[in-house]
């Protein structure tokens, strides 16, 4: 039996309809979540690079903003007045506008602060916990390891380090 002109139609809508879902696009992917490095693994790889850069790096202390606000430096040179605060979202919080925010004119140039007082001529490389984010997916849906990073950590405190040692930085 000859098929219908229904069923002709049909049968032509069903394969205009599979053609046109196998040229359709997929789904756009949603990213994955990130999180920034954390404080300990960047005060470690903070330390390394002042290291491998002919700094000794020495713990930290709080240096003086703003009257009553203090910015705890994570790393500082061994007899220098140099050194870098990885600052976390609640220390940002916690120090309001004692922080002077970046400057979007500045691009990806490194931010730079001084203290008050003995710390005024006092350079310390401010690094936004945010500017290092990572995903911790496995497989075909991982986007920026930790890696990537913790690489990108390293590099903006060695071109600070450089920066500093060409300088003659106290």
């Amino acid at each position: 039996m000859p098929p219908t002109n229904t069923r002709r139609v049909a049968i032509r809508l069903l394969g205009a309809t599979a053609l046109l879902l196998a040229c359709s696009e997929p789904t756009p992917r949603v990213p994955n979540p990130t999180r920034p490095l954390d404080e300990r693994r960047a005060t470690e790889i903070i330390s390394q690079a002042f290291h491998d850069e002919g700094d000794e790096p020495v713990h930290g202390r709080p240096m003086s903003l703003a009257p009553g606000e203090a910015l705890d430096i994570d790393v500082l040179a061994r007899g220098k007045k140099y050194g870098v605060a990885y600052v976390t979202a609640s220390e940002r919080s916690a120090l309001g506008g004692a922080l002077p925010p970046r400057d979007p004119a500045m691009g990806d140039a490194l931010q730079l602060v001084s203290g008050l007082g003995n710390d005024a001529d006092a350079r310390v490389l401010v690094l936004n916990d945010g500017e290092y984010l990572y995903d911790d997916q496995i497989g075909e849906e991982h986007g920026d390891a930790s890696v990537t990073a913790e690489l990108k950590l390293r590099r903006d405190v060695r071109d600070f380090l450089v920066r500093a040692h060409a300088e003659k930085w106290p």
